[in-house]
């Protein structure tokens, strides 16, 4: 409770002090590079830059400063910015999009899918070796979320099993299905899968690991927004994205977070189902994906509603602190 309270305090008053106040700059080092990949809802992006001086070219992850819109920014962009070191990290500021683009050859190009559309008829390959589409699990209503097995941050691909785990146990033998690709396809062939799946308990029955041509399991990655981009430091740099897919195939909804609430995403899907759902459970489901699109990962895998409560407090309080300071300073001026 106490850290929550704490994240949430320093998100509300961040999104407060941007509100108002904007991003300050001190002497920015300016830089040139291409975007390779956007983080959006961590406002971050990975940006290759280019040699300079006596610098080589280096590839690094940057913070977005909050005057940027992260939806600005585009994978294959050429730009010009500023960047300030910050106490965690690398700043990017005043971005300026080179008009020159590099040929989008060099990365991946393929037909985002949304809510609505239905899941593509993509083969891969299961934890046993076995062939498998997504239409194989008609009837059924999937959870499809990205991994990889050498993850080492435990509030992400780990985290996102564990919650796989609860899922199983809370869907028993009803008709639903889950599955988790890989990443990195290169490494994590069955034998791979399935020692990782062993790890969290997972039943190939329900439960399915994939794998399979790295192209077409990256273009399928791709296609849900995610560009998986090896960093030597932490691994695969990638964005967070787990979808719900009802019995005929059609994706009914995204989270964008690692640490859902496996009752909020029964509701969820319940409700996708026709089927009576609990109002608060899907309340919460809404409220967490407002708050990780707030506040990013930092708040996911807490309650929606309790965040809710706790934001209205601490800007109620901040309201009634800077009212009784008005107060005070008009009254002195009488």
């Amino acid at each position: 409770m106490n850290r929550r309270l704490i994240q949430l305090t320093l998100c509300s008053l961040l999104l407060a002090a941007v509100l108002r106040f904007g991003a300050a700059s001190a002497h920015p080092e300016r830089v040139k590079g291409v975007v390779l990949t956007v983080l959006a809802e961590r406002r971050e992006a990975v940006v290759r830059l280019d040699a300079s001086g006596s610098k080589p070219a280096l590839t690094t992850l940057f913070r977005l400063s909050p005057k940027i819109d992260a939806a600005s920014l585009h994978e294959g962009e050429r730009i010009v910015a500023g960047v300030e070191q910050v106490p965690d990290g690398l700043l990017l500021d005043n971005v300026r999009v080179v008009p020159a683009t590099p040929p989008r050859s060099v990365l991946r190009s393929v037909h985002q899918l949304q809510v609505g559309d239905q899941m593509p008829a993509t083969r891969f390959v299961d934890q046993f070796g076995r062939g498998f589409d997504f239409a194989d699990f008609r009837g059924k209503s999937v959870v499809l979320a990205f991994i990889y097995t050498r993850c080492r941050d435990p509030k992400e691909c780990p985290l996102i099993s564990s919650n796989f785990h609860v899922l199983q146990t809370r869907f028993a033998n009803g008709p639903y299905h889950l599955v988790e690709m890989t990443l990195d396809p290169n490494f994590d062939r069955p034998a791979v899968l399935a020692r990782y799946g062993a790890l969290f308990g997972a039943d190939g029955a329900h439960w399915t690991l994939g794998t399979g041509d790295p192209g077409s399991v990256l273009d399928f990655a791709l296609r849900f927004g995610l560009d998986p981009f090896a960093d030597p430091r932490v691994g695969l740099i990638h964005t967070e994205r787990t979808v719900l897919v009802d019995p005929n195939g059609k994706i009914v909804d995204f989270m964008d977070q690692a640490g859902w609430n496996a009752a909020d995403v029964i509701a969820r899907l319940q409700a996708a189902e026709s089927h009576s759902s609990n109002v608060l459970a899907r309340l919460d489901f809404e409220l967490s994906k407002v708050a990780v699109a707030v506040c990013g990962d930092r708040v996911a895998g807490f309650s929606g509603l309790e965040d809710l409560a706790i934001v209205l407090v601490i800007f109620g309080a901040g309201g009634w602190f800077l009212q009784r300071v008005a107060r005070k300073i008009f009254a002195e001026q009488i």
